[in-house]
Order: structure tokens, then C-alpha cells, then sequence
């Protein structure tokens, strides 16, 4: 019986491959069988190939929904979420266990996780660090008191710096401007 069930097997695969490309004749060679199959892709390359991009003028909604999508595959995928009480910096809401545990959901939930716009990658942008820098002068033109720690990051000059209520908005329109997208 094990014979009979090798032999569907692979006459069932013959009948699935595509036909293998004759040989040459001027080297003498015959027709011979092969199964094709398609090139190995990594799981970082199959995993960036679905992820949903951001773009530098991605809107607040849009990017919330983009991770929204990837907080509720974590929490399907066995990630505990923190009592909503629970101080936290992104306001009011669900809050995910930040353990890394269980590490299965981030592998399952990987190709959801928003990619980050490439001219803010150090890798994909060989101007990143000249234009970080210019990111953080036009902070400091719009009343920002910050300096940059390393490319990427900023910190503030003192701990007692004043910041100004549209922070957010003046951040958003720097990165614009500084790396390409200003008007």
C-alpha cells in the first residue's frame, strides 16, 4: 500500500509542475525532468512586501488605524493587554503588555506592522543625518529649545523648557520640510 500512495504522489506532482525546457540539440543532450520552483524568499523580504508603508504626510488617522490593526493581531495572537487605568503615553485606551512575550504573535503579526517612511531610515536614506539635523534647526527656529543626541534623536536642552501647545503640529511640519516634502 505505501507503494501505491509514493506512486500518486509523484504522478500527482508531474501533473502539477510545468513542463521542464528541452534541451539543446546541439550538445546531444535529451529532454530531461525537473521540477521548477520559484526562488527562496526570506521572511524579512516577504514580511517588508506586505507590511503597510507610512508615508511622511501619513495623516494621524490613518497611521492609528495602521496600528490599531497590528495591536488587535497581537492581542488575537495571545498578547495580554494592561488594565486601561494604567498611566501610559499614548492617553486613554487599550495598552499592550510590552514583555515581548508571546513571541509567536510578533512573528504571526509581523507583515502588519506599519514600515516607518524610508527617508526616515538611516539604511534606505543616505541623507538622513544632515537632514535630521536640519530637522531639529527648524524646531529650534519655531521656538523648539532642543539639540540632537544622535541621528534620529533630539532631546531638550533643559528639563524646565517650556513647550509650546501645537508641539506636535511644529514636529510634523519640520520632518516635512527637512526631508523634502516642505512647501
Amino acid at each position: 500500500m505505501p507503494k501505491i500512495l509514493y506512486l500518486s504522489a509523484l504522478l500527482l506532482l508531474g501533473a502539477c509542475s510545468s513542463p521542464a525546457p528541452a534541451a539543446s540539440t546541439a550538445t546531444g543532450g535529451g529532454d530531461v525532468a525537473t521540477l521548477a520552483s520559484a526562488a527562496p524568499t526570506t521572511a524579512k523580504s516577504a514580511t517588508s512586501e506586505t507590511r503597510p508603508p507610512l508615508r511622511l504626510d501619513t495623516s494621524d488617522e490613518e497611521r492609528d488605524r495602521f496600528f490599531t490593526t497590528y495591536d488587535d493581531c497581537l492581542v488575537a495572537h495571545g498578547v495580554k493587554t494592561n488594565p486601561v487605568d494604567q498611566a501610559g503615553p499614548a492617553g486613554p485606551g487599550r495598552r499592550l503588555d510590552q514583555s515581548g512575550e508571546p513571541k509567536s504573535a510578533y512573528v504571526a503579526c509581523a507583515g502588519k506592522l506599519p514600515l516607518q517612511p524610508p527617508e526616515l531610515d538611516e539604511d534606505i536614506n543616505p541623507n538622513f543625518a544632515a537632514q535630521w539635523n536640519d530637522n531639529v534647526k527648524c524646531l529650534r527656529a519655531h521656538g523648539l529649545k532642543v539639540h540632537v543626541t544622535k541621528p534620529g534623536e533630539w532631546t531638550y536642552d533643559s528639563s524646565d523648557t517650556a513647550i509650546p501647545a501645537n508641539q506636535t503640529e511644529i514636529e510634523h511640519d519640520c520632518l516635512l520640510e527637512a526631508f523634502g516634502h516642505g512647501s
